[in-house]
């Protein structure tokens, strides 16, 4: 039996303000460089519903357009380094993540999918989402979902058995049973002998493979509803307005009530306890 950790109450406020300190410093450097950025997700709804975060909720997901993101990368560093460190999918393959975290040093707080991991490498984080180019030819679309969609699922496999201890409790605590579970594993363990930074490797490239930063359509792939599901014109997703998040100002997209109902459904209703999604903690350490 492990010793989870779940956030409620005074501590789930303390850990909501370290992770929008993060993100204000992050904010910072994107707006002094000029780096394109929003708010998405649960983010996007916290903002538009309460004003901040979602109340039950214990991250914060930006989207950031291909381009924009590998300057960023360029100068993490010299505005972040003393601080933080970045997560991708290419420099932590092992993780089996297909989308970039910023963690601080010096904290931890671990996850299911940094169960092998150092403590000095899982650090408190925020979550970045890297909005791709899609192809305007129909053919070449379609290749590039439909192969990214493959190759994303093979490294949900292969991260699915390699993780296979851990305790069923953690997803009892998150009220998240795992998709297709028993095939993913059944996959990964058939397909182990191909190491899981290669199928990350290959993915990474396929969704990235459109290099025209002004195609009509644009997808964050390594969201929940993967390439197809999150497809969209970039003008709907790569336009943005302020919104007042908690006591700062951030991006959120211009059609932001649009996305959330295509999401969501009726984003206004709060869901009821059992369907609110939280995350535990294995460690966690200011």
């Amino acid at each position: 039996m492990m010793n989870l950790i779940k956030l409620e109450g005074c501590s789930l406020k303390k850990y909501q303000q370290e992770i929008l300190g993060i993100a204000t410093e992050v904010i910072k450097v994107f707006e002094k460089e000029d780096i394109k950025y929003s708010l998405t997700g649960g983010s996007t709804l916290g903002a538009i519903r309460h004003g901040g975060f979602i109340p039950w909720d214990d991250d914060i997901d930006i989207n950031i357009p291909r381009d924009d993101y590998d300057k960023f990368l360029q100068i993490f560093d010299k505005y972040l380094g003393d601080d933080y460190y970045i997560q991708t999918p290419l420099n932590s393959p092992q993780i089996g993540l297909l989308l970039t975290q910023i963690r601080k040093k010096n904290t931890v707080a671990k996850r299911k999918y940094d169960l092998y991991e150092d403590e000095k490498k899982c650090g408190i984080s925020i979550d970045l989402y890297v909005v791709e180019n899609v192809f305007n030819n129909k053919f070449l679309r379609w290749i590039q979902i439909y192969l990214s969609l493959f190759f994303a699922f093979m490294v949900s496999c292969n991260r699915t058995f390699k993780n296979r201890k851990i305790p069923k409790e953690v997803f009892n605590e998150e009220s998240r049973k795992p998709k297709f579970g028993l095939l993913k594993y059944i996959v990964g363990f058939l397909f182990q002998v191909i190491p899981l930074r290669v199928y990350v490797k290959i993915t990474e490239y396929l969704f990235s493979l459109c290099k025209d930063k002004n195609s009509k359509y644009v997808s964050v792939p390594s969201g929940r509803k993967h390439f197809n599901g999150e497809l969209e014109l970039r003008e709907k997703l790569c336009k943005y307005r302020k919104n007042k998040f908690e006591n700062q100002f951030f991006n959120i997209p211009f059609y932001a009530e649009e996305y959330l109902s295509k999401f969501y459904g009726n984003y206004m209703e709060i869901p009821s306890e059992k369907e609110r999604e939280q995350h535990v903690f294995l460690k966690l350490k200011y």
